[in-house]
């Protein structure tokens, strides 16, 4: 569904896609900037209308689907993506003011300017931005930089990102807010970052290239445009909506306005084993997002990669995928209950696969243990298997990793 996407958004900016004449002469770089900026605002037109005509948006879907309307609306997916300065977190900076980076020698300062949320710090300590562009400013006695979005549904946290609007560059923010703690903490994997080079956006977080960016952006939207469309709440859908995995419904809707739905089918039949991990992977990451020298606690992150890994997904036939366990549309389940009987379903007490240790004990602590990240967040591994001992299971892990 992604590829179909990507193919219709690119034949949009096509017309930006051709490469430019080399080294035009002076007298005609007025004329080409007037000519870009054209272009530019005729392309963001074209895939506006684009997104418009094909995508119908969450709230269309409620009409015929109530149930699974209200069941996102509780799920992490629906607030992925938050516009900064919409956030409850921006209200909740500027009023605290500041904070005082726990690993460095630096105090970071919030301001709200022109409807922007502004980062700003020493000067020498990081990269200046004005309005939405990177470009460094050594001369000014404080460095700032504006804050667009907001990533994470605080389920475990929630992390700042500061892009250019045309998404060829960004920064992910040292500080992140995490579930539980009034306080603002390190960014996971930004503690080994003590040091920074002065004048560069190291001194705010990590540098992002436009790849970093878009696939962020991505991954916690329904759609974004292609490059270089900017990346802006106008020209994307953010936060994770019905049609991200079931494809643009336009027209699904407009049939079922007429009594028939089933003339228009989804992009992805969710039916098809193969297809739904495919869907769920391209997030939740798998086997082609794990590196031989990752830990088993960055692994157990990549829940469709473990899952894959696992004797009861590869021995199921293709019956076994993600939503055996969980429901797509709602929150994540905390009944333990309920998944220990969904792994009855198949190991049934009459079976010669019962469990010889502990048959009526809890399947999920012994075969799927909780495994700490970072700052108090911890995962289920999903790789469903036989675990002895923390030891062994680091162990294991990156034995198969390497392999």
């Amino acid at each position: 569904m992604l590829l179909v996407i990507g193919v219709c958004a690119a034949s949009v900016a096509r017309d930006l896609m051709l490469a430019a004449p080399a080294q035009p002469s002076a007298s005609r770089q007025a004329r080409q900037r007037e000519t870009s900026h054209h272009s530019a605002s005729q392309a963001v037109n074209q895939w506006s209308q684009f997104v418009s005509s094909q995508f119908a948006g969450d709230q269309a879907c409620q009409t015929c689907h109530p149930a699974e309307y209200e069941a996102h609306l509780r799920s992490g997916h629906s607030r992925t993506a938050t516009p900064m300065m919409k956030s409850e977190l921006a209200q909740q900076l500027l009023q605290q003011g500041e904070h005082n980076d726990p690993l460095r020698d630096q105090t970071f300062r919030f301001q709200k300017k022109a409807d922007q949320f502004v980062v700003s710090t020493s000067a020498g300590q990081g990269r200046a931005v004005e309005r939405d562009s990177a470009a460094p400013s050594a001369n000014a006695s404080t460095v700032s930089v504006s804050v667009n979005w907001l990533l994470g549904s605080g389920t475990h946290a929630q992390t700042p990102l500061a892009i250019h609007n045309d998404g060829s560059r960004g920064i992910e923010m040292r500080w992140s807010s995490f579930h539980g703690d009034s306080e603002l903490n390190v960014t996971p994997d930004h503690d080994e970052y003590k040091t920074f080079a002065a004048g560069t956006p190291e001194c705010f977080g990590r540098p992002m290239d436009a790849m970093d960016v878009r696939s962020c952006i991505g991954c916690h939207s329904t759609v974004v445009p292609p490059p270089p469309i900017p990346l802006t709440p106008q020209t994307m859908i953010a936060n994770v909506g019905c049609e991200r995995c079931h494809g643009p419904r336009k027209k699904h809707v407009v049939l079922a306005g007429r009594g028939l739905p089933e003339q228009n089918k989804p992009m992805i039949d969710q039916h098809d084993a193969a297809a739904h991990m495919e869907t769920c992977s391209a997030c939740h990451r798998d086997e082609r997002s794990v590196s031989a020298n990752s830990t088993a606690a960055e692994r157990a992150r990549f829940q469709p990669y473990g899952l894959k890994k696992s004797e009861c997904y590869l021995q199921s036939s293709g019956a076994l995928t993600c939503s055996t366990c969980h429901d797509p549309h709602d929150t994540t389940s905390h009944d333990r209950q309920q998944y220990i009987q969904q792994c009855n379903s198949c190991h049934q007490t009459q079976a010669s696969t019962t469990c010889p240790e502990a048959p009526k004990g809890d399947c999920i602590e012994c075969h799927m243990p909780l495994t700490p990240w970072t700052q108090g967040i911890a995962f289920r591994d999903h790789w469903i298997r036989i675990v002895k001992d923390t030891a062994s299971h680091d162990t294991e892990m990156t034995s198969e990793a390497s392999r």
